[in-house]
């Protein structure tokens, strides 16, 4: 549920005392709209999280999901309960999403999630490849969503989404959506994950040490943000590799672009040389 607010993150716990003003969704178009995008990439477990009072709970049980309703607020998760009685098919929690444990089998996500959480939360879905999320159907910013699917992309963390997911801002969503609106512009985020990602699950870690270090200075030029770990003959190799100048900014490249980066890496420079592994940006 977004928040009128930008709050502490208070470690990224969502309660009742750190989150007041909740926008819960008023309008069953969207609530038809986000079901129908979920369609694309059917998985049996679906979580919704911030469930606030149902609007996409019960629909998705209603569509023959099985659904993890998530609610930390102790007043709606009581209201839920309520409201789905002896619905089949939904299972409500009633934690916090960042410290519950996940799934072990494939789930999808189909959620109105908490604005001021909003990173940590793709974070917990999306850092670690072995995660089995598959898709999901969000409900966000509007800045945040263009930021997630900004092209090139300059934010190491977010990279690390994108080697492995597809992100794509679906369509922006008024306001009037919400019950009380919120004070920003919102739209709705989909993930899917590729069916061939970027880089090798079993690499995450050592690819993302090289891009968190590379990335520190995302307008400094590539042969500098580089050079560090490729020789001179290394570097020449790879700009003609990637059809670039060795002086263009090294956040002007694209995802393929660093697979291409990484792969040269693993291949020609020497392991003592390598940048060390799992390096996670905040950026």
């Amino acid at each position: 549920m977004p928040k009128n607010k930008r709050q502490s993150r208070q470690a990224g716990r969502f309660t009742p005392s750190n989150f007041s003003g909740q926008h819960l969704i008023c309008d069953k178009s969207l609530v038809r709209r986000m079901i129908e995008l979920a369609r694309l990439s059917p998985l049996p477990l679906v979580l919704d999280i911030g469930a606030g009072a149902g609007a996409l709970t019960l629909p998705l049980a209603q569509e023959g999901w099985q659904v993890l309703a998530i609610e930390n607020d102790p007043r709606y998760a009581e209201k839920l309960r309520g409201k789905l009685g002896e619905a089949e098919g939904i299972r409500l929690v009633e934690a916090d999403f960042l410290e519950m444990p996940l799934p072990r089998k494939p789930f999808g996500v189909v959620a109105n999630i908490p604005f001021a959480i909003t990173t940590s939360v793709l974070g917990k879905l999306m850092d670690h490849p072995a995660v089995p999320f598959r898709h999901g159907v969000l409900i966000v910013e509007l800045g945040a969503a263009r930021r997630f699917t900004a092209d090139p992309v300059t934010h190491a963390r977010i990279l690390g989404w994108r080697m492995q997911f597809d992100l794509k801002l679906a369509e922006p969503v008024s306001p009037d959506h919400f019950s009380p609106p919120p004070r920003v512009q919102c739209a709705i985020l989909t993930v899917r994950r590729k069916k061939e990602p970027l880089v090798r699950p079993s690499d995450h870690a050592r690819f993302m040490g090289l891009v968190t270090q590379a990335l520190r200075v995302p307008g400094a030029p590539l042969h500098a943000a580089l050079g560090l770990w490729f020789t001179p003959a290394q570097l020449k190799h790879l700009v003609k590799l990637l059809r670039v100048d060795r002086s263009a900014p090294i956040g002007a490249l694209n995802e393929r672009q660093w697979a291409a980066i990484f792969e040269t890496m693993i291949r020609y420079v020497e392991p003592y040389r390598w940048p060390k592994a799992g390096g996670l940006s905040k950026r």
